[in-house]
């Protein structure tokens, strides 16, 4: 159990580390490919997280045969999707979310090397 808390422990420093150097680079350069970035890297997958956290409630509840009157989980409700196939939407759409913002922070960084100027054109 203790190995638990020491990776959980890595993780949070290199979250925390990550954050300071895009931040400090940041402040150096006011390039916002690195605030696209830090969203991409940082922020998304927290908040992906705690979105798994509230989906896993509602699949309980389409588990236990207990009616969910919220979009795409009513769909698991009616018969139209099943269990499986809303779980493999809900992955592939997180997945989809983080990638295209990870798409965005390196199209504007390739902007930024192209123009040489603080300000993407």
């Amino acid at each position: 159990m203790a190995s638990l808390y020491v990776l959980a422990g890595i993780t949070l420093i290199c979250y925390v580390a990550i954050v300071a150097l895009l931040a400090r680079q940041y402040f150096r350069t006011r390039d916002l490919g690195l605030i696209w970035l830090a969203v991409a890297v940082v922020l998304w997958p927290f908040v992906s997280r705690m979105l798994q956290t509230g989906e896993k409630v509602f699949i309980d509840r389409l588990v236990r045969h207990q009616p969910v009157d919220l979009f795409p989980f009513s769909l698991v409700t009616k018969g139209e999707l099943t269990l499986g196939s809303l779980m493999l939407l809900l992955t592939y759409t997180q997945q989809l979310i983080g990638v295209a913002l990870l798409l965005v922070a390196v199209l504007y960084l390739s902007k930024m090397k192209i123009s040489g100027s603080p300000h993407p054109s």
